[in-house]
């Protein structure tokens, strides 16, 4: 579950609807200048019509599939992708590429992208095709992703748009139903009701489309920082690199703190390895 997106949205919810109630004499009087029906077929209506219109229907059947990935919480962890390619590459070191085709099916951490990337280094493909191979993969990757906030870019774009036509529309009624008798009561409720649509549409954008999108694309760098990662330490089991020293290379992808959670894992499991080969000797 993504706390800090729920916690942001209510909050966020929260402030707008208690300023806006704080802002009247009573409920009622804010409830009537707030709550405009036609105002919303026009805002909300104009903006979401003119989304379908733009969007290729592809795009909005993933809308589901993206929400639910922007309420996951899990950040991806670096830390287990550098451990899974040292232990490939101690296995490709001692018995050879072809052995990950297997391997890469049996470790603990088990990624498409990552099998994808074994499997073109098993296959014995020249280093700069499978780099080529790697990077048109992630390029395919992020044209993708970029669909899913595609989406929220477009609906709010058309928020403050629909919202303003909005107004226009109810400036426009005002000035051609404007009573010379009503003075400027007349004239305040009239333009309290014209502008409420520039509201909606602003609220639309800036309160949903905006921060929607922007955490899918945040999603997005985190998951294309991972591929990167991959596609280096796949490149460098292919090109025999020392294991150890893959691991210190890729270990520039996390910050120093989490490099210092990974040496002191790297620690506590040697004494566990020896004690390990030790029992397998005795049972020898």
């Amino acid at each position: 579950m993504n706390i800090t997106f729920i916690i942001g949205l209510v909050a966020g919810l929260g402030l707008v609807f208690f300023g806006i109630f704080n802002s009247g004499s009573n409920v009622t009087q804010v409830a009537q200048s707030f709550i405009n029906i036609p105002s919303m077929y026009i805002t909300f209506g104009g903006a979401f019509s003119a989304t379908i219109m733009s969007i290729p229907l592809s795009y909005l059947k993933e809308v589901p599939k993206n929400i639910k990935v922007l309420m996951k919480g899990e950040k991806i962890d670096l830390s287990q992708y550098i451990d899974a390619i040292e232990e490939l590459a101690r296995e490709a070191r001692l018995k050879g590429l072809l052995v990950l085709e297997e391997k890469v099916n049996t470790i603990e951490l088990q990624d498409e992208f990552l099998k994808y990337c074994v499997m073109l280094i098993v296959d014995a493909i020249e280093p700069t095709k499978v780099r080529a191979q790697i990077e048109n993969e992630i390029s395919c990757i992020e044209a993708r992703h970029a669909s899913a906030w595609s989406v929220f870019d477009t609906l709010g774009s058309f928020g403050p748009a629909f919202g303003m036509l909005g107004t226009l529309i109810g400036l426009i009624n005002m000035l051609a139903n404007m009573d010379p008798t009503g003075g400027a009561d007349a004239l305040g409720k009239g333009m309290s009701i014209a502008l409420v649509t520039t509201f909606y549409g602003t609220f639309l954008n800036n309160m949903i489309c905006a921060p929607v999108s922007n955490r899918l694309k945040a999603k997005h760098e985190e998951e294309m920082l991972s591929k990167e990662l991959i596609m280096e330490g796949v490149l460098s089991i292919q090109s025999g690199e020392n294991p150890k020293y893959i691991k210190e290379k890729l270990s520039s992808y996390i910050s120093y703190q989490e490099r210092d959670l990974l040496l002191e894992a790297d620690k506590e499991e040697k004494p566990k390895k020896k004690l390990k080969k030790r029992k397998n000797k005795k049972e020898k």
